[in-house]
């Protein structure tokens, strides 16, 4: 029982070790803000958020959440140049624009300020035919990066004493609707004090109302700077009316990225996989529990993630290339607690808990790229079909996945002589005919609205024919099982092959760059998918004929 405690204690630990870090200050009427952004209304703290994890890879600052770094960089600009906020993933970028042999990491706009000269001729003029792909890609995101936060310094230097840093034109957070059409761009202050038309008498009082909390901000008056905020937002809902996006939607957003979800997921799901590693090594029945329940908290929270995304999107957690990947590692850490609690045995949580983590890792690495919760394409702007046909799709890749994960624990059994157990082989069936099912489904699904959409059932577009592969590989799997062509191992392989398929149809169609279905194209994918395949064809090649070797079918 004290090992027991001791684990549930670990666990609470690393749960909160996600927990946003502490703020100076609260800033909870600078966060409510509603800025437009890539089309969609949103709080300042999702603003802050996405973008500092698009400068940083992370969402926070040692001591800074992102509210509070963003609130540094509006109000008193001065102070956040020597924050650590710029990611340099390749030192010849550094070496490059005269920095010298600094290796990767983070630097501040003061470390970056000597070389910004050289970044801008080498964003604007290219890097030369020897130094292209990888390399002037992150010419051009630092470049863009460091551009997005100098339009920021004086984005509020209308209302500092200490006036304009850069002299450049500012462009801060689209915070002002306009006074008239819902269609018009939202502004920031400054560009509404600098432009064309003269402001209206409403939004010259909200200007003020931001202009008092920029210098409350700066005399470190925290109470007046909430209260001006709040005046200003009062102000803004007044003029707006029935347009104002609803507090509450605003509050739950930001409880959700309080929340951070999918982090506490991410933990939860590693912790699940060490505990199951304990209880192999020790031979513990309390640890493969406790496996479990890291493994059910995993799936609690990710599933409370995805809740919380559909109401306040107000559509199905599955419009973008991020989403697949968190929905994908949800229904496959579903699926391997239901192994567990059926085959009893700890394959499931392995597959559960391996694959939840892997693919939200993977979803990280696209939400590094900014709001996850953008605005839908035209044709994807349909809930009933993205609850009918994305969603069944994402189900059926996710149990042909788990079974990929099972194929490899099967055939890792055979080549150390341990026969797979018979139910191990039923599991691993079942959830390939779940993958099965679901691809079918999702794939009918599709038909029907492409006809609706483009007037055509099939039209032999990359994206289908990858449905299609997927349907005909598990097909043939399950006909040659029947018909006795291959046995135990076969089928394992086969398993293996339709993970394959999955991430070829998954990931790959997007790199073609063609097609009516390429909506997630990111070419950043190609070196992680080729490594991918190539690593699971020489464990094939290398695992099917020692299996064999030991005696199986």
């Amino acid at each position: 029982m004290k090992r027991a405690a001791g684990l549930a204690v670990f666990s609470a630990m690393l749960l909160a070790a996600a927990s946003a870090p502490a703020s100076p200050w609260r800033l909870d009427a600078f966060r409510r803000i509603v800025v437009l952004e890539q089309g969609r209304p949103k709080p300042l703290d999702t603003y802050a958020r996405s973008l500092l994890q698009r400068f940083s890879g992370h969402s926070a600052l040692p001591g800074l959440d992102a509210s509070a770094w963003l609130a540094r960089v509006l109000f008193t600009p001065r102070a956040s140049l020597g924050d650590k906020v710029f990611l340099v993933d390749r030192p010849d970028v550094l070496a490059s624009i005269g920095l010298g042999d600094a290796g990767r990491g983070r630097y501040s706009f003061d470390d970056l300020r000597p070389g910004l000269n050289r970044l801008h001729r080498l964003a604007v003029h290219g890097a030369g035919a020897e130094r292209q792909g990888r390399f002037e890609a992150e010419v051009q995101r630092l470049f863009a990066n460091v551009s997005s936060y100098y339009a920021l310094l004086d984005a509020f230097a209308f209302a500092r004493a200490d006036g304009a840093i850069t002299g450049a034109t500012p462009r801060g957070p689209a915070i002002l609707p306009p006074a008239a059409g819902p269609d018009r761009a939202w502004l920031g202050p400054a560009e509404v004090l600098s432009g064309d038309q003269a402001p209206t008498a409403a939004m010259r009082r909200e200007i003020e109302w931001l202009s008092q909390a920029c210098r409350a901000y700066a005399a470190n008056d925290e109470a007046s700077f909430e209260r001006f905020l709040a005046g200003f937002d009062r102000a803004l809902r007044e003029r707006l009316g029935p347009r104002a996006v609803p507090p509450r939607k605003v509050s739950l957003e930001i409880f959700y990225n309080r929340l951070d979800p999918f982090l506490k997921a991410r933990l939860a799901y590693g912790l699940a996989l060490l505990l199951l590693l304990l209880s192999l090594a020790f031979r513990r029945r309390l640890l493969e529990r406790l496996s479990f329940l890291a493994l059910l908290a995993g799936f609690l929270l990710h599933g409370g993630g995805l809740l919380l995304r559909i109401l306040i999107t107000g559509r199905p957690p599955v419009t973008n290339l991020y989403e697949t990947f968190v929905f994908v590692a949800w229904a496959a850490a579903g699926l391997g607690m239901v192994m567990a609690r059926l085959q009893r045995s700890g394959l499931g949580l392995l597959a559960g808990g391996l694959a939840g983590l892997a693919f939200l890792v993977i979803a990280g690495r696209y939400g590094l790229d900014g709001d996850t919760m953008g605005m839908l394409a035209a044709v994807l702007d349909s809930n009933l079909w993205l609850a009918t046909h994305v969603v069944t799709i994402a189900l059926g890749y996710a149990g042909c996945l788990v079974a990929g994960i099972i194929g490899h624990a099967v055939l890792i059994q055979e080549i150390r002589g341990r026969r797979a157990a018979a139910g191990t082989v039923r599991s691993l069936y079942a959830v390939l005919a779940f993958g099965l099912i679901f691809t079918c489904i999702g794939t009918l699904m599709g038909g029907i609205w492409a006809d609706l959409s483009w007037g055509r059932f099939w039209g032999w577009d990359p994206k289908e024919n990858g449905a299609l592969l997927i349907i005909l590989w598990c097909a043939a799997l399950f006909h040659a099982r029947r018909a006795g062509w291959i046995g135990r191992i076969g089928l394992a392989a086969g398993a293996v092959g339709a993970g394959i398929a999955v991430a070829l149809v998954w990931l790959g169609v997007n790199l073609l760059g063609v097609g009516l279905h390429s909506y997630g194209f990111t070419s950043g994918a190609a070196r992680g998918l080729l490594a991918f395949v190539t690593a699971e064809l020489a464990f094939l090649a290398v695992a099917v004929p020692l299996a064999l070797k030991k005696g199986g079918a």
